[in-house]
């Protein structure tokens, strides 16, 4: 899909299972499209960039690993949550018969789980990054992957909880174009919506409840995850369905801890306080605001040290963007000149700036704003509104949607838009006075990310760096990823230019000394390129 579509709003009721079936059959067409690129998504990105015979044999080996692990946590499903992905499946495979089997999109739903699960594997055996037989597999899979804020009491303007998350995936051209938000009113348990793609069953992203908690999964890394337990989205659907307080997702995560490694953020409105769930395997640990803080950020480093112990980075750019992000986001609240509102949490979803050279904006780096960024969202759960970024990647940015919703109301799927939504209980409009709009280099920036990311594509990835550095020049970000990428192209001239004129303007060190190892990257040698990340191995 290449035309960004409008927020479609959708309301689902019953048992788990008919609410599987009833979102399916609204959603078919798109979750047709959503099934190709989860089902190949741990091989594109752990060995997508291999090409001949060793691109097959590491795609083939990593699909074998995954889909054994996407089946054993398969089998360990709560039967309702079972249930709901057949149907839903059966619903879509009913309408869209040439797309898969129902196998197929079952074991999708722990796609995420599989790829994160593959790279603690290669920590664990010292493979990827790790060691070098395979010139960072790891690496790859490792881009940033989230952003959160949630402020409440003195710190917001009227006292309630509000949460805001970015949510960075390499989905770009899947993800962004088809923003949707459902809700679901099951037969037993708490009414929760999610925000979501249009076309995904999947209530991981950000997620709402009647109770007044907002949840958001963090990606992280670590070296203690389990074959068995439970996927992610079995995880955030227990929390969503039952947990009415910060002291109940504890329990709840407890109980059946997920069998990969994440960090996810709970605020809860009617406690006016936060949390982080910090998760690896059978470990749970938990973060709380400090002492008198009416707030709490999350990104993707693990901060309590049970867990510090045996957390992974791929590369050291992965730890300094993930902590440079968390560090503004927190710096944007603390120097705040006024209690925040939604609109100021969102545009600070969309800051530019890295903490360690704040002086100027730039694309690419420890920043807040990523070309991967295919969710943004600010929730306020006690009013039951939300903004949400509605625009392509990145969503921070470019056209946002204030939309309202009610719990109650009929079943059925409506746009933005649609006259008869507001009868629905939804009310939408689009804005476009939220934050910066999406100019020529960013579409161009953007572009990269997405042939990189998705499909290892150098040459074209090389080709809209170009562009956008021959647009802003004096950005040293792009000068240093695209001083990478002319070298994986095979251009290590270009590349030395590139690096030449982003070291005139680059004072961040860490950047600068990528820099200067990409001016003087010896002669033949190719590059294995992290594009989000900057750095190459």
């Amino acid at each position: 899909m290449t035309e960004r579509q409008p927020l479609t709003m959708i309301r689902l009721a019953g048992t788990q299972a008919e609410m599987g079936a009833q979102h399916g059959a609204l959603v078919a067409e798109d979750a047709a499209r959503l099934l190709g690129f989860y089902r190949t998504l741990p091989e594109r990105a752990l060995a997508g960039d291999l090409r001949g015979a060793a691109g097959a044999i590491g795609r083939a080996a990593v699909r074998a690993i995954a889909t054994t692990w996407q089946a054993r946590l398969g089998r360990e499903r709560p039967a309702e949550l079972a249930a709901r992905s057949r149907a839903f499946a059966d619903a879509v495979l009913a309408a869209q018969p040439n797309v898969g089997s129902r196998r197929d999109a079952e074991r999708a739903q722990a796609s995420m789980d599989a790829l994160q699960n593959c790279v603690s594997l290669a920590a664990r055996m010292k493979l990827g990054p790790f060691a070098n037989p395979f010139a960072a597999r790891a690496a790859a899979a490792a881009i940033p992957a989230c952003s959160t804020a949630i402020a409440w009491g003195d710190a917001t303007d009227d006292g309630e909880l509000l949460f805001a998350r970015n949510f960075d995936f390499p989905g770009i051209g899947v993800w962004d174009v088809a923003p949707a938000f459902v809700t679901c009113v099951p037969e037993r348990g708490l009414r929760y919506a999610f925000f979501a793609t249009r076309g995904a069953d999947t209530p991981v992203v950000t997620v709402v409840n009647e109770a007044g908690l907002v949840l958001a999964p963090h990606t992280r890394w670590h070296r203690g995850v389990t074959f068995g337990g439970a996927m992610i989205v079995d995880f955030v659907h227990e929390l969503a369905r039952r947990a009415e307080t910060l002291a109940d997702a504890i329990a709840i995560a407890r109980e059946r801890p997920p069998s990969s490694s994440w960090g996810v953020a709970v605020g809860s409105t009617r406690e006016r306080s936060a949390l982080v769930l910090e998760c690896a395997g059978p470990a749970v640990e938990v973060v709380r605001p400090a002492p008198g803080a009416s707030f709490l950020v999350c990104a993707n480093r693990y901060r309590t040290p049970a867990l510090q112990d045996g957390q992974v980075a791929a590369s050291a750019a992965w730890a300094i963007q993930s902590d440079r992000r968390e560090r503004r986001l927190r710096a944007l609240v603390e120097e705040r000149t006024r209690p925040l509102d939604a609109v100021q949490l969102a545009r600070f979803l969309g800051d530019r700036h890295d903490p360690e050279a704040p002086a100027r904006s730039r694309r690419l780096g420890g920043i807040l704003a990523q070309p991967t960024n295919v969710h943004a969202a600010v929730v306020a759960p006690a009013h039951c509104r939300a903004l949400v970024g509605v625009d392509r990647a990145p969503s921070c940015e470019g056209t946002w949607a204030e939309l309202a919703w009610s719990w109650d109301g009929p079943r059925g799927a409506w746009r933005l838009g649609d006259a008869g939504a507001a009868a629905a209980g939804f009310d939408a409009r689009e804005r476009t006075d939220i934050a910066a709009p999406h100019d020529a280099v960013t579409h161009h920036v953007q572009a990269a990310a997405r042939a990189y990311e998705s499909d290892h594509d150098t040459a074209h990835a090389h080709a809209e760096l170009e562009q956008a550095v021959a647009l802003e020049p004096g950005d040293p970000s792009l000068r240093l990823a695209a001083a990478w990428l002319a070298i994986a192209a095979g251009a290590p001239d270009r590349a030395r230019d590139h690096a030449a004129a982003g070291l005139a303007s680059e004072t961040e060190s860490f950047r600068r000394d990528q820099l200067q190892a990409a001016a003087s990257w010896p002669r033949g040698r190719g590059a294995h390129v992290n594009l989000m990340m900057t750095d190459a191995y």
